[in-house]
């Protein structure tokens, strides 16, 4: 039996007091839990090619969050958008609902992705969200629209 590798980042929704995000050692799977059934990953998140080195759910979208890793991307997930909604646990083995979700959007970047944050909501909505980047020796800003 082998030890499973460490869990490396968290993050708790703050629009979801029960959800958190997370993602293990040299993964490139995030793994969305239910802190009151945490033996078993709500949904799994498939998208990068790479380890994930950060993730950060969006201060205002609900369900909402930005990923990036080593394959020099950033990814945005949105975990209502699906036509099945978050369901529970797997009932006897057998999931209540599919349990998979795939990026909404995508922003290439040169460098790996080291670090994000979201831009706290300005005043003038027309100016969209944010995404603050670091990677390499850089920081970007990046809109979704």
């Amino acid at each position: 039996m082998t030890t499973p590798p460490p869990l490396l980042r968290l993050a708790t929704s703050p629009h979801d007091t029960h959800l958190l995000a997370t993602f293990a050692q040299d993964s490139n799977i995030i793994r969305i839990l239910d802190v009151r059934q945490p033996g078993q990953a709500l949904l799994e998140l498939r998208g990068h090619t790479n380890s994930i080195n950060c993730l950060e759910w969006s201060p205002l979208r609900r369900g909402t969050l930005a990923s990036g890793g080593d394959d020099c991307q950033v990814l945005v997930w949105d975990l209502l958008s699906s036509n099945s909604s978050i369901g529970g646990p797997p009932i006897n083995g057998t999931p209540q609902q599919d349990n998979h979700r795939n990026p909404v959007a995508c922003w290439d970047c040169e460098y790996e992705v080291g670090n994000l944050g979201w831009v706290p909501q300005l005043p003038n909505s027309d100016y969209g969200e944010w995404l603050g980047v670091s990677a390499g020796r850089g920081v970007w800003a990046t809109r979704l629209m």
